[in-house]
Formats: C-alpha cells, sequence, structure tokens
C-alpha cells in the first residue's frame, strides 16, 4: 500500500510539487510525476532541509562521497510535512580561492539545471541541491534501496530468470539511447552507477558527471571505473593530456561489460586481481573472458563483443535496444517461461 506525499517549497520565489510513492516502511522514494518545468529552469535549493543520518559517507565515488540522507520539506503551505530518504552525492574538487569557488559553484549548477530537463523513467532524476555537504553544491536524488546493480547482483543472481536479467538490460539500453539522442554521453556507466529498485526496475545516475569532474580538475577519464571503461580512453595525447573525452562508442562498450556482468554474474575481468593489472590488459589490446553461464548464450557473447570492437564499428544503442527486443532473443526466453 502506498501513500502520496506533495512537498511545497516556497523559499527560492517557486512553488516544489514533488509528487512521490513512500512506502509504508518508508525504505524506498521513488519519483513517478516530474515536477513542473520552470520557466527560469529552477531547480531547487534544498539547503536546511536535508540531514545526514550518519556522520561517514555511505560510499565513495571517482570524485565525490554518497550520504544517505533525511529530506523533511517545508510546511508552510500548510500540508502535512512528510519526512523521506534521499541521496546525497558531494562534489570532491580542489578549489584554490574565491573566485575559483564562484565558477566551479555556477559551471555545477549549470550542469544540475541541464541535468534537470533529462526526463525518462530510468534515468535517476535530481531533486535538488544542497550547499550542506562541502564547498561546491552536491545533488540530492532520490534514496534506491536495493542499491547498486553491482550489489544487487552479489545477493540476487541466482534469483534472476534471464527474462528478467533482459529487462534490466533493456531499461539501461533504453536511458542510454535517450541520453544519446539529447546529445549526452554518460561516460562513467558502470554497474556501481545503475541503482535497482524493489521493482527491480532500473535507474542510471551520474550521467556526464566524470566527463565535467575530469575537465575540471585536468585529470584522467577513467578513475574507478577501469574495468568498464574503453579501450580509446586509455589512449594519451603527446602532452599527456587525455586524448579524447568519451563518446557515445565508450558507451557502449561499457554496455557489453555491463551485459557481460548481468549474464554471468561475475564483473569484467573477474579473474584478474587488481585495477593496475586490468589497465595493464586493455593497453595491451586483451578483451574480458567468458565466465561460464547457462545464460550467456553464443548469440548473446557475440554481441557483447561487437560491443567490444573498435570504437567505429559498435553498434549504436539503438542497434543494442534492436537486439534485445529481436526475435531471436525472445525466442532463446521463451524456454524459460514456460518453464
Amino acid at each position: 500500500m502506498y501513500e502520496s506525499a506533495n512537498l511545497n517549497d516556497n523559499d527560492s520565489n517557486f512553488l516544489l510539487l514533488l509528487h512521490v510513492l513512500v512506502k509504508e516502511d518508508r525504505e524506498e522514494v521513488v519519483v513517478v510525476e516530474k515536477p513542473p518545468v520552470q520557466r527560469n529552469h529552477s531547480l531547487p535549493d534544498l539547503t536546511g532541509f536535508v540531514s545526514k543520518e550518519s556522520p561517514h559517507p555511505l560510499a565513495h565515488g571517482s570524485f565525490g562521497d554518497v550520504w544517505k540522507c533525511t529530506y523533511i520539506p517545508s510546511n508552510r503551505q500548510g500540508l502535512e510535512a512528510s519526512m523521506l530518504h534521499v541521496a546525497v552525492k558531494s562534489i570532491r574538487i580542489d578549489v584554490a580561492g574565491d573566485d575559483s569557488k564562484a565558477r566551479l559553484t555556477q559551471r555545477f549548477l549549470d550542469d544540475f539545471h541541464a541535468r534537470k530537463q533529462l526526463h525518462h523513467e530510468n534515468l535517476l532524476p535530481l531533486l535538488g541541491f544542497s550547499y550542506e555537504f562541502g564547498v561546491l553544491p552536491a545533488m540530492v536524488t532520490p534514496w534506491i534501496h536495493n542499491g547498486s546493480l553491482t550489489t544487487y547482483l552479489e545477493h540476487h543472481f541466482t534469483e534472476l530468470a534471464i527474462e528478467q536479467k533482459l529487462r534490466i538490460l533493456r531499461q539501461v539500453a533504453t536511458a542510454i539511447s535517450y541520453l544519446h539522442s539529447k546529445g549526452v554521453v554518460h561516460g562513467d556507466l558502470t554497474a556501481n552507477n545503475i541503482l535497482i529498485d524493489s521493482d527491480r526496475n532500473a535507474h542510471v545516475a551520474d550521467h556526464g558527471i566524470l566527463t565535467m569532474c575530469s575537465e575540471l580538475s585536468g585529470t584522467s577519464y577513467i578513475r574507478s571505473n577501469v574495468r568498464w571503461a574503453a579501450p580509446e580512453l586509455f589512449e594519451v595525447a603527446e602532452n599527456e593530456e587525455p586524448s579524447t573525452p568519451p563518446q557515445p562508442a565508450s558507451d557502449i562498450y561499457s554496455f557489453g561489460c555491463i551485459m557481460l556482468q548481468v549474464l554471468t554474474g561475475r564483473p569484467p575481468y573477474a579473474d584478474v586481481r587488481s585495477d593496475h593489472q586490468v589497465t595493464v590488459l586493455i593497453i595491451k589490446g586483451k578483451k574480458p573472458t567468458r565466465p561460464p553461464s547457462p545464460h550467456n548464450a553464443d548469440s548473446f557473447w557475440d554481441f557483447i563483443e561487437k560491443c567490444w570492437s573498435d570504437a567505429g564499428r559498435r553498434p549504436s544503442a539503438v542497434d543494442v535496444l534492436s537486439f534485445l527486443g529481436s526475435d531471436h532473443i525472445t525466442a532463446l526466453v521463451k524456454p524459460s517461461l514456460e518453464s
């Protein structure tokens, strides 16, 4: 059973109407209706309404920390305030001086506003931002109780039938296809940046964040995502700077790695312990090996290898969706449905 909460806030001269479904156990928040788009594209400043549930972050990312927080909205509209769980991702970039802080703050706010205009059911929505988690504004998103796809597969892989695995892959591919249609490259597509809700729906998170942070800090486009990263991202120019930022083809390579992980339960290069060793293998042109799995049929493996081909020969996100919805794949799933 669900209850609906309407949350209003006038503090920044706009009305925030956030419609959510809150499970009675209060463990998960899922956005089901989007707030009305403001003419000035205002994004809610939730500073003062979000509090940490622990003094320590729950997880660490390439350029930030993730906090589990509680959001208690303003009650100035006369509605009963509802306490909601949210996730807050703070950004860690060196900031030197007030001018640098102001410039970086505006860059992040511009990115947040652009991100707010992307609406897709399999993209993790941005609810607002807060200034209470570091020198730069932090992103506030819904809290997804089941966590990342990596964690979910570790605990539930054997429970997932092939059709459920394909459903997750289709949802991820649909989100990536949408991003590419809007000219947006994810740039850090891993199973750690895909969240799974209680209905086993996938929500792609953190699109474009790594690329922006890498450009602002002058560092590599590859951080903790080595196992899912496309080989061309390891190339460097003569000045030892990354040669090119991630492209749509880079996301497709990463999707092939996610496809391998979902179908077999093992991340890429699962038999290699250190990321440094993985980096050496990638530079040498070594692709992940094929783990034994009843769900990794030859047709799946062949398509994964297409995703890992040279950048110019990889399928598009539309091609990925076409493959996952093809009659041949449906025929592979049908015996599982009938058993």
